[in-house]
């Protein structure tokens, strides 16, 4: 493990820390690399970098809200949770084009039922992980 790693948010250094964002530094030496412990995971309902979506540039990504709190918390629970990857590829655009004008009606509606499936595959994820049955 690295020296001086503290969660971005409360400062914590001890529990599991995971990864939530990396940004290159720009000048090409490396990427300026983002952690949060346990609890900041679930307060911003920060996404882990390995769950990022593939398309993604580094940054901070967070759980929609249509994604229920109690679930932000079981997902924070998996870490580094890279099965989580396919799902946020489907969740990510869908959340957004639901949300969007210019996407047409019966696409947001597609969108709303991709999304309602994605939340239930993640909810999947986290029963599968933590060894729950739905």
């Amino acid at each position: 493990m690295i020296a001086d790693v503290r969660c971005m948010y409360c400062g914590a250094t001890a529990g599991e820390l995971v990864t939530v964002a990396e940004i290159p530094t720009g000048d090409g030496t490396g990427r300026w690399t983002s952690y949060a412990c346990r609890p900041c995971r679930i307060g911003g309902r920060l996404v882990p970098f390995l769950a990022h979506p593939s398309g993604s540039r580094g940054g901070l990504h967070y759980w929609p809200a249509v994604v229920p709190y109690e679930l932000v918390a079981r997902l924070a629970d998996l870490g580094d949770a890279p099965q989580l990857r396919p799902i946020t590829d489907r969740l990510f655009p869908a959340v957004a084009a639901t949300a969007s004008r210019v996407v047409a009606g019966r696409d947001r509606g597609a969108a709303t039922a991709a999304v309602h499936a994605a939340v239930i595959d993640l909810r999947a994820a986290a029963d599968m992980t933590t060894g729950e049955l739905p």
